[in-house]
């Protein structure tokens, strides 16, 4: 998969448009990349051979209001893996800035869209808003698209049976969509996530050194450092551990685990919430370090809490274990790949 930025707003394009003849763009924030988004991806592979997800970098709530912009629910890389194994051809980012936010709807399509990207299909989803103050709709985009021989596609948003993630009920289900999702990862509501997103939710972070005490106490933890992400309500979870480094040779490796989220309040408590994960039955020893791994939550085991001594604590632990190897299957652990559309 290519990953492709356009010339940034108000200047000139140094080449030809940015996308192979007869791609099929879906344009959106993308922010998940789930279900409701792979279903535009589905439309375009219907539509063309090639297929581009066109998007924004940074987050445009992040440049027009920074301070009540909600946490992202992947990294950039994470977005990048994603949709390479969805099979997608091409990223594009557009940089985003006041001055992009500032485009008349007419130039944010003649400008971006048809002389950056020159796509042959534009596919969106129905609720697609574009150009200053959010001005442009679907019927002025078909218009222009159609104006320069370019097909529109527009995909309704997907309504899942209502579910703690979606917060829906029969007769008003809730839609699929990040801030569902959002939601369901800061209530730890993880087991029903996949329903929206297509897959666990994970996050993405550096193995760090932290005090040892895992391994003093006979489960030795990888301390994840994952700054910036959003973390789910802290506890206990049933998880999968993914080595996505590629300077390890087992980049790509999926083990079960078990991850706690949270203070430590037994040895006194962290200011921060940490994330310890401890691979199930496999002692990965020091060469975790460094490295980035991605850590997907299959269940919520239960809250964090403070025992009376270490003794107590382990007895806890091998609980947890238990039921960590009874969720985290192979069978759980193969929904942790994303799978080609």
């Amino acid at each position: 998969m290519k990953v492709l930025r356009t010339p940034a707003a108000g200047h000139p394009n140094p080449g030809a448009p940015a996308l192979p003849p007869g791609t099929a763009a879906c344009v959106g924030a993308f922010d998940g990349m789930h279900l409701g988004h792979q279903a535009l991806l589905r439309r375009a592979r219907a539509r063309a051979e090639q297929i581009a997800v066109v998007t924004f970098d940074p987050h445009p709530a992040r440049v027009l209001a920074p301070d009540r912009a909600p946490p992202l629910l992947q990294s950039p890389r994470q977005r990048e893996r994603v949709c390479a194994a969805l099979g997608v051809d091409a990223l594009v980012l557009v940089p985003f800035s006041r001055a992009t936010a500032a485009m008349e709807p007419a130039a944010f399509v003649d400008e971006i869209l048809l002389r950056d990207l020159g796509p042959a299909v534009v596919v969106v989803g129905e609720d697609f808003r574009f150009g200053a103050g959010r001005r442009g709709g679907i019927d002025e985009l078909g218009r222009r698209l159609a104006a320069a021989g370019v097909d529109l596609e527009v995909v309704a948003e997907l309504c899942p049976a209502p579910s703690p993630a979606t917060h829906g009920t029969p007769d008003k289900p809730g839609k699929i969509g990040s801030s569902a999702i959002r939601a369901a990862v800061i209530e730890g509501e993880v087991a029903a996530i996949p329903a929206l997103l297509g897959r666990p939710y994970a996050v993405e972070g550096v193995v760090v050194h932290g005090h040892g005490r895992g391994r003093g106490l006979g489960v030795p933890t990888a301390n994840v450092a994952c700054e910036g992400a959003l973390l789910p309500r802290t506890g206990v979870y049933a998880a999968g551990l993914t080595i996505v480094d590629p300077k390890s040779p087992r980049a790509g490796q999926i083990f079960p685990a078990a991850a706690n989220l949270g203070h430590n309040p037994t040895f006194g408590g962290e200011a921060r919430p940490i994330l310890e994960v401890h691979a199930l039955d496999v002692d990965l020893g020091d060469a975790l370090y460094d490295l980035t791994v991605e850590v997907s939550f299959l269940q919520r085991l239960r809250d964090e809490a403070r025992f009376a001594d270490a003794a107590a604590l382990v007895a806890a632990i091998e609980g947890d274990l238990r039921r960590a190897r009874e969720i985290a299957t192979p069978a759980a652990l193969r929904e942790l790949e994303v799978r080609p559309l």
